[in-house]
Order: structure tokens, then sequence, then C-alpha cells
């Protein structure tokens, strides 16, 4: 899935995806690319804020079959969570990846506040 493999890793993660082609097929269709968007719709986690130094990562999760294109994306404590924290993860945007219809670098600053936080969030 186009957008899974090219997301920033935590330090010292080895996660690896699944590729939906082979390596080296010429001849496969570009992998589909996913959104999320639960503006309408969804669980609590919809409202979960993003922070530079998070409290929760993201996994994709199969469950009951092996296609990775119905992964289940579930958040999970990274840390000790204590009654009353805000719950927060890293949206996980790379810098300079975000680009107008127009063509230029969208640039969205981030208030996370956290002590090493990367001040841009895309």
């Amino acid at each position: 899935m186009k957008g899974l493999d090219g997301r920033e890793k935590r330090a010292g993660s080895d996660m690896n995806m699944p590729s939906l082609h082979a390596e080296n097929d010429s001849e496969a269709p570009p992998a589909p690319e996913y959104c999320i968007d639960a503006g309408s719709i969804g669980s609590f986690a919809r409202f979960i804020n993003h922070s530079c130094n998070p409290n929760l990562f993201v996994q994709c999760v199969l469950t009951n079959h092996h296609d990775v294109k119905l992964a289940k994306v579930m958040l999970f404590a990274a840390d000790t969570i204590l009654p009353l924290q805000e719950l927060c993860y890293d949206y996980g945007y790379v810098l300079n990846s975000v680009v107008s219809p127009d063509g230029k670098i969208v640039k969205l600053p981030c208030c996370c506040g956290a002590p090493d936080c990367r001040k841009r969030l895309y």
C-alpha cells in the first residue's frame, strides 16, 4: 500500500510492511493509495492529537486473513500512560510530502509542544 512503507519509523524500529507486488514486476499495476478520512464518521480515535513525542504508536494488524489491503489500523501504548494523560500519536507525515494542486509544497506548523518538536507537521 502506497504510503505505509514511506512513513518515518520510530528510532530502532525494524518493522517491515509486505509489498502488494513483486519487487521487480514492471507489469504490475501501481500500488493503490489509501486515505483514512474520519472527518464525518469514525471511532473516538479520530480525536487523538498528533505529538512529536507520542505515547501511542500505529500498527496495521491482520485479523483472520492475510490480505494487507484489509489491515486494521490500531493504536498501542508506546509507554506507560498515566490516568488523565492525553493520548497522542505521531501522524507520520514525511516533511515536504504534501503538495498543493499547483505543485507547491504545503507546510503546516506543529503545535504539539513536545521538547523535541519538529516544528512542522508536514
